[in-house]
């Protein structure tokens, strides 16, 4: 494959002067040809709002710090625009410029592809330390400083860009064509991501010196105990999770406490779902999911939100063993297969002697007569 090959199937929204002349020696890296070929430019909108929350959040800094000298040219937003917090945003020609949005974006979406945890110190080391990332990711001047990382994730938090950012590739996958719109199932699924905090652990919300009364608030209120065996449990978030079946990919998600059954997380789930998908909610007759969500209240949630049928195998779970009258069958375990009872003794040389080898003593055993059987003597 070549450069002239990538630019003819798609146009390149990263600057042809970042990419290595030898790329190709970098090709099996995890990082290179996404970054080359993935198509950023559907990330514009989100770009030019988070210019628009940063010029408010460096206005609002100043006002709190006067000692904070900000270049009053820094942009060039006018009085209205500055009230109605307008999405439009112009780089001015005069003044100290900020940095540009789109390398803070690739590196903080490229930084799970080098199985790192994406928070702040990793992605800043990353960019610091790799060359390689860092030119890919678009950084071609000096590296902005952490403080300027730790901005850029803020405002993308605090305002919800990261999500606008997730619903603009699902969207764009559905558009073209990698996302099937009109399934007739979907799957629902958990799975767990390791918390970087510490439970329970509270901080203040006031400037108080020392010991106060002033009220303290948790570090992290989503975090809770998900015990995956009795040796294993880790201070996690849970992560519920609804999927095309045909493609496989997720369409929407939602966090709860690590600590949250999953059972309990399908309504708030599929309620995301309608609301996020409204035309493949429509659509949906099944939904497929882990015998652990089989229960008389998720049967008439999943009709209620979408009308579907659940589609679960039996939870043996808190299911007790029921006594049976039936002949050869003891009783009828919580996973509905029966256990045979069949009283039988035997000498084992004997049985081997009388059948001549192993292999029809395993036969014997398949026929599980249900007859006493007593050894000759």
């Amino acid at each position: 494959m070549t450069i002239s090959i990538l630019t003819q199937t798609r146009d390149f929204s990263i600057q042809q002067n970042l990419i290595p002349h030898n790329w190709q020696d970098y090709a099996d890296i995890p990082f290179v040809i996404p970054a080359m070929c993935f198509p950023w430019e559907i990330f514009k909108p989100i770009e030019r709002e988070y210019y628009t929350l940063l010029y408010l959040h460096l206005k609002n800094e100043r006002a709190h710090d006067p000692s904070n000298e900000i270049q009053p040219a820094l942009f060039s937003i006018t009085e209205e625009d500055d009230k109605s917090a307008s999405s439009l945003f112009h780089l001015p020609s005069t003044g100290r410029k900020p940095h540009p949005f789109m390398p803070f974006f690739r590196a903080f979406e490229l930084a799970s592809l080098q199985y790192i945890e994406v928070m702040v110190e990793s992605v800043y080391l990353q960019v610091k330390s790799n060359p390689l990332f860092a030119t890919m990711c678009g950084f071609t001047e000096k590296i902005p400083s952490y403080r300027s990382f730790a901005r850029f994730d803020q405002i993308m938090t605090t305002n919800g860009l990261w999500e606008k950012a997730r619903l603009l590739v699902v969207e764009y996958n559905k558009g073209e064509g990698v996302v099937e719109t009109n399934e007739e199932a979907a799957a629902v699924d958990t799975s767990h991501i390791e918390a970087e905090a510490t439970l329970n652990k509270t901080r203040k919300t006031c400037s108080c010196e020392g010991n106060c009364d002033c009220p303290r608030v948790l570090t992290d209120d989503n975090v809770g105990v998900m015990r995956k065996s009795n040796a294993v449990s880790y201070i996690a978030h849970k992560l519920s999770m609804v999927c095309g079946v045909k493609s496989g990919l997720p369409l929407t998600r939602e966090v709860f406490k690590g600590n949250t059954p999953d059972g309990k997380t399908l309504e708030p789930t599929l309620e995301t779902f309608k609301a996020e998908h409204p035309e493949m909610a429509e659509q949906l007759s099944f939904i497929l999911a882990d015998g652990i969500y089989q229960t008389p209240e998720n049967q008439k949630v999943t009709k209620d939100v979408l009308q579907a049928k659940l589609v679960a195998p039996i939870n043996p779970r808190n299911r007790k063993d029921k006594p049976t009258t039936a002949r050869g069958l003891k009783k009828s375990t919580g996973t509905a297969l029966p256990s045979v009872s069949v009283d039988i003794k035997w000498n084992l040389e004997d049985l081997i002697g009388k059948r001549g080898n192993i292999f029809t003593l395993v036969l014997y055993f398949i026929q599980m007569p249900s007859k006493k059987v007593s050894p000759a003597r």
